[in-house]
């Protein structure tokens, strides 16, 4: 095997590979070959078409997978030989094929990065507060409202009525910055339920109290990017908290109808009809699910903190290809969460290339963080299995509305993407077992809380 390794800066290495010239003139005889089966030509017999005809007609350039079939096993062997792991996908400079001799070797060249070495931290027995939630009565009855709602009649209230929060609101509004009527800021007939959140911060609160016909003003603090393209994007952007004073907006509203939701009495024959026993027993398993929602919610804030500490102790370097990997797979899903909430992309605002800059230095913090919780998977020898696969298949597919098959060849198909998904199941294992080997404190709610304030008053004095 004929190859040379560079080191480039940091992380990134570039092998020159040479290919013998009898494995050329072997692969190139065997493709035409191949060719030669497959493809008919008047005049010749399937399979008698002399090679030189047909390299005239399809010229060895035009030969792509079996040159790709070629560097991808001689890029294997040199990572045999070199002992390199890749950290991420490589960059193949196959600029030579348009040179290409039969009669010559073929030397291509790969650039890619590799895994650091680590020594890592002891990362088992780690101690961490973990909250003991309770769930109260209040709680229960909340979500049993919610429940209840799809089996509600809506009931149109009079002129005199005052809007209260879970109303349902159309109204017109007018909002301006500065005196000049602000970009998107209008809407005819514009649908709100009170509460839920949907609008600006702040918003749907000042609507309580007020009653159709009487315009009135909402004043509020506008999102700190709204008068940027991405404005109207979800995702938080890291490194832009309160670096500018706040915009206000006014909003002049005028209020056409307020819709009141009335829910049908709890009794045993509502719930029966649902397939519930009693009341009695669906509150219980009401308060079962919350319980489990709740202590769901703690664990994956432990396993945050878990993953912050992993990044914070150890001082390593992401690598450049997975953190573009990264990268791209944030811009993926934020496209998808706009697709899913009907909005095209245009109407969104959204700036890919904008999103490339502002969100890499999170890509950076969560590279390494993926890295290290590779590299304790492998020092564990934890594996992905084909259960978690399927499991992962089935998860995608309930998230995207289609089939686990469909899911599965997509995945299949795209080889960055399988990568990717396998090296995040890997990862969830490692912090599954980090988090197994943990030491907890526990506290009560209220404890939880004053802890908490206590913290954020020593960050405020740093």
């Amino acid at each position: 095997m004929d190859y040379q390794l560079e080191e480039l800066e940091g992380l990134r290495r570039k092998i020159k590979i040479k290919v013998p010239q009898n494995i050329v003139s072997q692969k190139i005889d065997g493709a035409y070959r191949e060719l030669n089966r497959q493809i008919r030509m008047p005049g010749f017999r399937p399979g008698k078409i002399p090679q030189k005809i047909l390299e005239k007609q399809v010229p060895l350039q035009a030969m792509t997978q079996m040159w790709q079939d070629l560097m991808q096993e001689y890029y294997n062997k040199a990572l045999t030989e070199s002992g390199i792991i890749p950290a991420g996908p490589p960059e193949i400079d196959h600029s030579d094929i348009e040179a290409i001799d039969r009669d010559k070797p073929f030397t291509f060249s790969v650039t890619l990065d590799v895994k650091p070495q680590l020594k890592f931290k002891n990362y088992k027995g780690l101690k961490f507060p973990r909250t003991e939630f309770k769930v109260t009565d209040a709680e229960v009855d909340t979500e049993i409202r919610k429940q209840l709602e799809p089996f509600g009649t809506m009931e149109i209230m009079p002129d005199d009525y005052e809007i209260q929060y879970g109303d349902f609101v159309s109204m017109d509004f007018e909002g301006t910055h500065n005196g000049e009527l602000l970009e998107g800021g209008t809407a005819k007939g514009y649908e709100v339920r009170v509460g839920q959140k949907k609008m600006i911060a702040g918003f749907e609160e000042q609507l309580v109290g007020h009653k159709k016909g009487d315009p009135f003003d909402v004043k509020v603090q506008l999102p700190v990017d709204w008068n940027k393209k991405m404005r109207r994007i979800s995702m938080p952007i890291p490194g832009k908290d309160g670096e500018d004073l706040p915009d206000m907006a006014t909003f002049r509203v005028h209020v056409k109808q307020v819709r009141k939701l009335n829910l049908p009495e709890l009794t045993d024959e509502f719930v029966q009809a649902q397939g519930e026993d009693s009341v009695e027993s669906f509150r219980r398993k009401i308060k079962t699910g919350l319980q489990a929602q709740k202590e769901h919610l703690e664990e994956m804030h432990i396993k945050q903190d878990i993953f912050d500490y992993l990044v914070k102790e150890h001082d390593v370097e992401a690598p450049a290809s997975l953190v573009d990997q990264e990268v791209g797979f944030m811009i993926d899903g934020m496209k998808f969460q706009i697709q899913q909430s009907g909005m095209s992309l245009e109407d969104s605002g959204f700036d890919e290339e904008r999103a490339k800059e502002e969100w890499r230095e999170r890509a950076v913090y969560n590279t390494k963080g993926y890295v290290i919780l590779d590299g304790i998977a492998k020092q564990e020898k934890l594996n992905v299995k084909q259960s978690d696969l399927e499991a992962e298949y089935q998860r995608l597919a309930e998230q995207t509305g289609k089939t686990m098959e469909e899911v599965r060849k997509t995945l299949m198909s795209n080889q960055e993407h399988l990568n990717q998904t396998t090296s995040r199941l890997l990862g969830q294992k490692a912090l599954n077992f980090i988090y197994s080997q943990c030491e907890f404190e526990y506290l009560s709610e209220e404890e939880a809380r004053k802890r908490i304030a206590e913290r954020k008053q020593e960050e405020e004095k740093k």
